[in-house]
């Protein structure tokens, strides 16, 4: 892919959660309400990324990889400048199957094909599983600003298999910051492939009773401060649980998953859209080298390496460089890896090192599906 960056805004409020608990023994109610939540972020935050890859499709209607993708105007009378509905299908959880769409509407500040720093918007949108486990609404309004997206707004996931409700809220006076991470100093991985920084209220309900907790992301740490956490059971008992540091599970696997050849559809915004295939073999114990074949069979290669997440080796981070000589641009990545190994979600942003447009850049994301 010669091309963009992190678009989860919706799936990270449907996202967090743990347990909160320490090390200190709680009632059993408790600790089966956290034990819900904290194999419910152990689950979703690793597969947030297939959005990422996705999302940049619904500027590059023509493009293979935006195939079941509906997006276009609100038709609303009355719909306010910049409005559009949207329906996302996509495989959540890394079965090779797309059982779960997104759909909704969001109101922006200027034209999507605009996104840039200082665009932003209202978004609405409901998530369905097509094999009826649950749903989620929710509404969140957003900026992209030169150090991530700021979000606010609140969402709510129903388990239709155990009657458990989960609510994240974030305030408007403080937002949370999604970027990214790169593992440096002030972009650490604390959701996986991505660094968040500001403070996330909690509140999960159920047959056990209730939860309420609140979740503090610093970007410079990869532990998340969980405090404020109390639990009320049905008949009333209320239990005050211990602060907590919790680091979120990414998954596992091995860089040896990653071998074989995808067949890589991408697009970016500014909008454009294209197909490559990757090779990816081993290069190290926490190194894959890739042969990026853009066009597939142009041999147009460009050959790198990207290194895997902390914890995670289905998740990798890297960049290359790209263009022709005096318009140049570096490309940084993060591309995760589905439990399945059938496909990856491919997120990255581009920015010129060279020539007229130095500074400027885009966002990108991609699907690639494992070639026989």
């Amino acid at each position: 892919m010669q091309r963009g960056y992190s678009w989860s805004l919706i799936g990270v409020i449907a996202a967090c959660g743990s347990d909160g608990t320490g090390s200190t023994p709680i009632p059993p109610d408790a600790a089966t309400t956290n034990s819900y939540v904290k194999s419910g972020v152990a689950f979703i935050v690793p597969r947030l990324p297939v959005l990422d890859g996705l999302l940049p499709f619904l500027l590059n209607p023509g493009s293979p990889g935006a195939a079941g993708i509906q997006f276009g105007p609100d038709p609303t009378p009355g719909a306010p400048p910049n409005s559009y509905v949207f329906a996302i299908p996509f495989d959540g959880n890394g079965d090779g199957v797309k059982e779960t769409t997104v759909t909704g509407r969001g109101a922006f500040s200027d034209l999507p094909s605009n996104a840039g720093v200082g665009f932003g918007g209202h978004i609405d949108a409901d998530m369905q599983t097509a094999t009826g486990v649950g749903d989620f609404s929710g509404s969140l309004d957003f900026t992209f600003t030169a150090a991530g997206a700021a979000l606010s707004g609140s969402g709510t996931f129903t388990d239709a298999v155990t009657g458990n409700s989960t609510t994240l809220t974030i305030s408007s006076g403080a937002p949370l910051v999604i970027k990214p991470a790169t593992g440096t100093g002030s972009s650490m991985a604390n959701a996986c492939a991505y660094s968040l920084n500001g403070p996330v209220k909690l509140d999960a309900s159920g047959p056990k009773g209730s939860l309420s907790s609140l979740w503090t992301f610093a970007s410079n740490q990869k532990a998340v401060s969980v405090t404020n956490a109390t639990h009320t059971a049905n008949g009333g008992t209320v239990t005050n649980l211990p602060n907590a540091s919790v680091v979120i599970p990414c998954g596992g696997g091995s860089v040896s998953d990653w071998v074989g050849v995808f067949r890589q559809h991408w697009a970016c915004l500014p909008p454009e859209f294209g197909q490559a295939d990757l090779t990816f073999t081993v290069a190290a114990a926490s190194t894959v080298s890739i042969s990026d074949d853009d066009p597939p069979g142009s041999g147009d290669i460009n050959v790198y390496q990207a290194t895997a997440v902390d914890g995670n080796a289905h998740m990798i981070r890297g960049f290359f460089i790209g263009g022709t000589a005096g318009s140049t641009y570096r490309e940084d990545f993060t591309w995760t890896l589905a439990p399945s190994g059938t496909s990856v979600a491919l997120s990255s942003r581009y920015v010129y090192q060279q020539g007229p447009s130095t500074g400027s850049g885009g966002l990108c994301g991609g699907i690639a599906t494992r070639m026989p």
